[in-house]
């Protein structure tokens, strides 16, 4: 085999490197939203007063992120006038997502309707701008790369996450409406710039004609058709379903505990994150030497602990175990879900990457945000213990099965 001279694979690897950058700068504004759907407005109301059940339905903004796989072929199929195939949907929509937020930071006191209205434009629009950029980044990633792709995208959403579920819930009642919401629209805009410097790298590909720009018969029963995918995606959301109630929900059994929501804010919104940014560190080079199974096996293992953390935490009133159980289990959540995610990478590197990507990771967000509605419903009834001990027992299932085809190399 031809060795690759020196100075172009460092040129290769410096391209890879800046290619990364402008994707994680997005995926950092795209956590951020996530996170203040899915960690700050639940938090914040849980601790006015509102009961876990009805702080479970505020989940239900999250949804546009888990069906958007169902106009991801349209992404595919149609190119934007503007700018290339990819960014041309990444740009318009990440302003769409920013105006829709400034204009929400001056509504202030409006019927909550219109501001669930607007909430859910502006989720929309980022899960439409996040499958364009997910097809952008197997479109632009080298398959040596994709690990990496894949810790960074952790590592970006975990930052975007510190913002959202961190210090919006710690300074959301000292900044006050319009302010936050301003400061959370400008950073948006800000968040797009960087993403303009891979136009040229976009076009390059399209030259060389390594992939299609665009496919006009993009649909999604290719996916679905295949027997192998369809073997993952099943695999996938069951493991999307165990793995992120575990984390997404421990802020409300904080509350519960009694700890003010402005050490939940500070405390587990930060060092949550940094906890994720130290398991994306990690997950590079664990994945290269212990392989998928090994890794999962590991995060597994911190997995269980954090849940009986958790557990001991709230049945003894002991807040220090609680919120450790709490970081920990964020960590171990995402040091198994971006061993995954290295592997879509690779499963949706074929004529409609966008379409693919969106159905592997859009169902299993869909199937995870329903569960962790019931999931608030069942606690409300059944309580955090036995949550817990049935979390530990589909952690394991888990374990149990990604050593099937989710291991497969492509």
């Amino acid at each position: 085999m031809a060795t690759i001279p020196t100075s172009k694979g460092a040129a290769a690897g410096r391209g890879q490197f800046s290619t990364l950058a402008g994707l994680s700068a997005l995926y950092i504004g795209f956590g951020m939203t996530m996170g203040v759907i899915q960690g700050g407005f639940p938090t914040v109301m849980r601790a006015q007063g509102m009961s876990i059940g009805s702080a479970g339905w505020l989940y239900a903004l999250y949804l546009p992120f888990g069906v958007a796989f169902l106009w991801s072929p349209l992404i595919d199929r149609w190119r934007p006038p503007a700018f290339t195939p990819r960014i041309g949907w990444i740009v318009p929509m990440q302003i769409l997502a920013a105006l829709t937020v400034c204009g929400v930071a001056f509504m202030e006191g409006a019927p909550i309707a219109l501001l669930f209205v607007l909430g859910f434009l502006v989720a929309c629009a980022m899960a439409t701008m996040d499958i364009a950029l997910d097809g952008l980044a197997v479109d632009l990633v080298v398959p040596a790369w994709r690990p990496n792709a894949a810790a960074a995208k952790l590592a970006a959403l975990s930052a975007g996450a510190m913002i959202g579920t961190g210090a919006f819930v710690a300074l959301f009642q000292s900044l006050g409406w319009q302010l936050i919401f301003v400061g959370f629209s400008a950073f948006l805009l800000l968040l797009t710039l960087p993403v303009l410097s891979l136009v040229p790298n976009e076009r390059t590909l399209a030259r060389r004609g390594d992939r299609d720009a665009f496919s006009p018969k993009a649909s999604l029963t290719k996916v679905l058709a295949d027997p192998l995918q369809r073997k993952r995606l099943i695999l996938l959301t069951f493991a999307c379903c165990v793995i992120f109630p575990l984390s997404g929900l421990n802020r409300l059994m904080l509350v519960d505990l009694g700890l003010p929501v402005e050490t939940i804010g500070w405390v587990v919104g930060t060092l949550g994150p940094v906890a994720m940014l130290v398991t994306a560190l990690v997950s590079m080079p664990l994945m290269q030497r212990a392989g998928l199974g090994g890794s999962v096996f590991v995060f597994t293992a911190l997995g269980l602990l954090a849940l009986a953390a958790m557990a001991m935490g709230f049945q003894f009133a002991l807040p220090v175990a609680a919120i450790t159980g709490a970081i920990l289990a964020g960590a171990a959540v995402s040091g198994i879900y971006v061993a995954l995610t290295a592997r879509i990478l690779g499963w949706a590197a074929g004529e409609q990457p966008a379409t693919d990507y969106a159905v592997f990771y859009g169902v299993g967000r869909l199937a995870s945000t329903i569960v962790i509605i019931a999931a608030a419903q069942f606690i409300a009834h059944l309580g955090w213990l036995l949550f817990y001990a049935t979390g530990a027992i589909g952690l394991i299932a888990v374990f149990g099965l990604v050593h099937g085809p989710v291991s497969e190399k492509t």
